[in-house]
């Protein structure tokens, strides 16, 4: 959305019915085939997948203004992803009619979804190079700072522990060790369901020193 000019911006605000969910609330789940558009107005949206034993799996961390369902739209593809409300959050819900109408109309709403889809298969390849490459602490690091890339705040995460354990594929031992790491560093902060940083940029110049290029 804010990648788009105001004007277009107004259009799909019209077009779409915004709807309220609470914290924890399912949106979507992986399989749904009812096709369309949803755009982030407030909050923030988690997306994952449930395991059989009820654990959920997190891939991303969506913020305002940021936009999910385009695979059912332009591909045809069932949702690949739970997504669940991180917290109090507003979302645009645009039905696939409303936004085909516009979308064969402005040309500027293709220029935005491709840069969107380019940045984050940029992030997907930089967390699937921490999973891989780097010890747990740096790995801890340059997740928590990618994942910020697209939750719409550069100094609060809002997730349970247990979830991002699962999504680093860590104990939560293992995960609690590496945050109080980082936290004795001066990098981060924890609190009930969240993570900030004292300060951003020298968590980002932290993790380029020891992570490599970010």
């Amino acid at each position: 959305m804010d990648s788009l000019p105001p004007h277009l911006a107004d259009e799909f605000r019209k077009a779409a019915s915004l709807i309220a969910y609470n914290t924890g609330q399912l949106i979507h789940s992986r399989g749904d085939e009812k096709p369309g558009i949803s755009i982030v107005k407030t909050g923030g949206v988690h997306a994952g997948i449930y395991g059989a034993n009820g654990s959920f799996v997190m891939t991303s961390t969506l913020g305002p203004g940021q936009t999910f369902g385009e695979f059912t739209l332009f591909a045809g593809l069932p949702r690949t992803h739970d997504m669940t409300a991180a917290s109090r959050t507003e979302i645009f819900q645009l039905s696939a009619p409303r936004f085909i109408a516009l979308y064969e109309r402005e040309a500027e709403i293709s220029r935005a979804l491709l840069s969107t889809s380019l940045v984050r298969t940029h992030i997907l390849l930089e967390m699937m190079d921490a999973m891989r490459r780097l010890p747990v602490r740096e790995r801890t690091a340059k997740v928590l700072v990618t994942m910020m890339q697209t939750a719409g705040s550069e100094n609060v995460f809002e997730c349970r522990q247990s979830d991002l354990a699962f999504t680093l594929g860590l104990s939560r031992m293992s995960l609690s060790k590496a945050l109080k790491q980082l936290s004795d560093l001066g990098l981060i902060e924890t609190g009930y369901g969240r993570i900030s940083l004292p300060d951003p940029r020298k968590m980002r110049d932290w993790v380029g020193r020891h992570c490599g290029a970010n």
